[in-house]
């Protein structure tokens, strides 16, 4: 071993402009790497392919990452979506994240993340947002779960360029898990068809 070795940071952030694997553009994943649940408080500065600042662009969350509005559990990962506005948003390929504040949150007990899902109507999962009747929510852990669900709407691909959330909408009340659970969140008929994916996260308290 040498004399100096690397340390994990405690919370990490990485920004992926174009999911690889077919899935959701955009995406931001924080994992906290300490013993405590955090809520984050970020500031994003947009940078095009060479590092450079885009200051006209401005940045937008879906999950309320800039807000303070989700918890990190311990030792997890929770991702966020973000939307970029303004003169040279499509030339957004890195991020630069400040972390405004860190806020220890009242320990949960959750030891995995939310799984939530787009479901039909027989309650099977579905990518087609014409099928996309209701939201599945799981908690695979033995604590009671607050989730965030956030039905996200995506723009039509534009060449190769990254895929823009146009609009979204979080559920008027958190879903509320017993340890070890399930349910369905049935949509209004009228929103069928308009969303193309949802998120969920282990939603925060307000901050004082």
């Amino acid at each position: 071993m040498g004399l100096f070795s690397k340390r994990q940071r405690p919370f990490t952030v990485r920004y992926e402009a174009k999911s690889s694997e077919g899935g959701l553009d955009q995406v931001l994943t924080m994992a906290n790497h300490t013993e405590a649940d955090v809520v984050p408080v970020l500031r994003y500065r947009p940078l095009d392919f060479y590092g450079r600042e885009l200051p006209l662009v401005s940045v937008t969350t879906v999950q309320g990452t800039s807000r303070g509005q989700v918890i990190v559990p311990a030792g997890l990962e929770v991702r966020d979506l973000l939307r970029f506005e303004g003169p040279g948003c499509r030339s957004v390929r890195f991020v630069d994240t400040e972390v405004l504040e860190l806020v220890e949150a009242e320990p949960t007990g959750v030891d995995k993340v939310p799984v939530t899902v787009m479901v039909d109507l027989d309650k099977q999962a579905t990518r087609d947002p014409e099928n996309f009747w209701g939201i599945g929510v799981q908690n695979q852990t033995d604590a009671e779960m607050r989730v965030r669900v956030t039905l996200v709407e995506l723009e039509e691909r534009d060449g190769d360029n990254p895929r823009q959330p146009v609009d979204w909408v979080s559920l008027e009340g958190d879903v509320e898990l017993e340890p070890q659970s399930h349910d369905v969140v049935w949509l209004p008929e009228g929103v069928r068809g308009r969303y193309h994916d949802v998120l969920g996260a282990v939603a925060a308290p307000p901050l004082a």
